[in-house]
C-alpha cells in the first residue's frame, strides 16, 4: 500500500484475516516509536525494521505475507528518480528487487475511509510481469499505482509524508526550510 491516511487501521483490518509481517521504520519521538511498534508487534505475525532487508526477504522466501508501503524518500544513495504526479521522485527499487529475489507476488491494496464513516479495503490482483528487470520502469509502475490510487481519494493520502524531500542533483529543494 501507499501512505495513505487510514494505512495503519487498513493493515490492522488486514492482519483478523491474514497473518503478516509488518515493516517499522523507527521514529524520532522515542514515545510514538515505542506505541507504534508495540501495537505493530501485537497484532503482526513479526515485526521487521526499515533496514532489516535480509529479514524481508526470509519472510517472502517463506511464502509469508509483508506488509509494505513503498511510497518512501530514503534520500538518493538508494533511489531512483520516477516520476510521481509528473515530478521525479526519488523512489526506492526496493519492491522489484525484492519481488526477484524472493520469487513473491507483489499484491497491492488501498485501505479507504467511506463517506458514511464505514472502511474499505481495495485489495488488487497480483501484479503480472514485475518486476521486468528495469529499476527506473519497475520504480515507475510503483509510482504510477500509487498515484492512481490517490486520484481516486486525494484527501486521504498523507501528503505531510515528504514524498518529493530528494531531488535529482542540479535541482533546488522542493520544500522550504524551517
Amino acid at each position: 500500500t501507499g501512505h495513505f491516511t487510514s494505512m495503519e487501521l487498513g493493515g490492522r483490518l488486514i492482519m483478523l484475516k491474514q497473518p503478516c509481517y509488518v515493516m517499522f521504520r523507527e521514529l524520532k519521538s522515542p514515545l510514538f516509536n515505542a506505541v507504534m511498534l508495540h501495537q505493530r508487534q501485537r497484532h503482526s505475525e513479526g515485526t521487521i525494521l526499515q533496514a532489516d532487508m535480509r529479514g524481508m526477504l526470509r519472510a517472502l522466501k517463506k511464502n509469508k505475507v509483508v506488509w509494505y508501503a513503498p511510497d518512501q524518500d530514503f534520500g538518493r544513495r538508494t533511489s531512483v528518480f520516477a516520476k510521481f504526479f509528473g515530478i521525479k521522485a526519488a523512489t526506492i527499487p526496493a519492491t522489484a528487487r525484492l519481488a526477484k529475489m524472493s520469487g513473491a507476488a507483489v499484491v497491492p491494496y488501498v485501505p479507504r475511509r467511506l463517506p458514511n464513516g464505514n472502511y474499505s479495503i481495495d485489495i488488487g490482483p497480483a501484479w503480472e510481469n514485475y518486476p521486468i528487470g528495469d529499476e527506473l520502469a519497475d520504480a515507475q509502475r510503483v509510482n504510477d499505482w500509487v498515484e492512481a490510487e490517490i486520484k481516486k481519494s486525494p484527501t486521504q493520502y498523507l501528503w505531510v509524508h515528504r514524498r518529493f524531500k530528494t531531488q535529482p542533483e542540479g535541482k533546488g529543494l522542493f520544500y522550504k526550510k524551517n
